[in-house]
């Protein structure tokens, strides 16, 4: 018999494998090697470029460097950025984003000059911090001659004790304003609404609300339904389940807020306000004039 007669079939099927190998390792690193290119931004799809435009608004609210900010939103080269970015900010809104992404993208856009009720509400234009400054009088005193008079004799006395400084409990930033029973005719209830106001009792968009009960907790941002006010923001409630609210900038905590029956008999709810107590004036949102 011959040499290739006396191999096996498990002989060849190695053999095939190994010849295989070796035509698609030549195809692969020879004839038709891979090359690698760094896509520029301007050829991402509208998905990457969002997450793109996302990366670049996060990395300007951490180092304020807006020539850096420019320069990476210009390798986008869309002519109308300002218009993608402001769009890109409602749809966060509407699919109710992390409330940092859309602080952020809002930061951005009106870096951008997008003058909006959306950027007004997350992004409002700081306003000065006016303080009147002390006048401090001079008063020219004339200094009597001292003369020298004798010491009296000093006597041990004892040392009195350490006095403690008092120590005073902050105050929070926002007090309750209101608190009321949410009853609908003819309609059940089953939620808490809660509104935050400035010190100038203007609706305040973006406060955090924590709610926790027994074995929960949960927390949801005010602003998030513009159509209900700016400030206004609800959590829907279960059943037999006691609730407390409380502001994670600090407020007092409101307990004890359930289901209970209204005058006639339908479920009902709670509404909250709030006030914040730091002066901090919140730019009224934009109306549209028609004639």
């Amino acid at each position: 018999m011959s040499k290739l007669q006396r191999i096996s079939p498990a002989g060849w099927l190695l053999l095939g494998l190994l010849v295989g190998l070796g035509l698609s390792l030549t195809y692969a690193w020879v004839i038709s090697p891979v090359v690698y290119t760094d896509a520029s931004p301007a050829r991402l799809s509208d998905r990457y470029r969002a997450e793109y435009i996302l990366l670049v608004s996060r990395s300007f609210d951490q180092d304020g460097d807006w020539s850096r900010a420019q320069s990476r939103l210009a390798r986008l080269n869309d002519p109308q950025l300002a218009e993608t970015v402001d769009a890109l900010l409602a749809q966060f809104v509407r699919e109710q984003k992390a409330p940092e992404d859309i602080r952020t993208l809002a930061l951005l856009a009106r870096q951008m000059g997008v003058d909006t009720q959306t950027v007004a509400l997350f992004a409002p234009t700081p306003l000065p911090n006016l303080r009147p400054t002390p006048t401090i009088a001079l008063e020219t005193a004339v200094s009597p001659t001292p003369t020298s008079t004798p010491f009296p004799t000093s006597l041990p006395s004892p040392t009195p004790p350490p006095t403690r400084p008092a120590t005073t409990t902050p105050e929070p930033n926002f007090r309750l304003l209101d608190q009321q029973r949410l009853c609908q005719p003819g309609e059940d209830v089953h939620r808490i609404e809660l509104i935050t106001q400035d010190a100038l009792l203007n609706d305040q968009p973006g406060v955090e609300v924590l709610v926790t009960w027994q074995n929960g907790a949960d927390h949801f941002f005010t602003g998030f339904k513009p159509e209900n006010g700016p400030g206004y923001g609800d959590f829907t409630m279960e059943p037999d389940i006691s609730y407390t609210i409380v502001l994670a900038e600090g407020s007092p905590e409101v307990s004890g807020l359930r289901i209970e029956p209204c005058d006639d008999g339908r479920d009902g709810g709670w509404q909250l306000t709030f006030q914040n107590l730091r002066f901090q004036a919140t730019p009224p949102p934009e109306t549209e004039i028609t004639d």
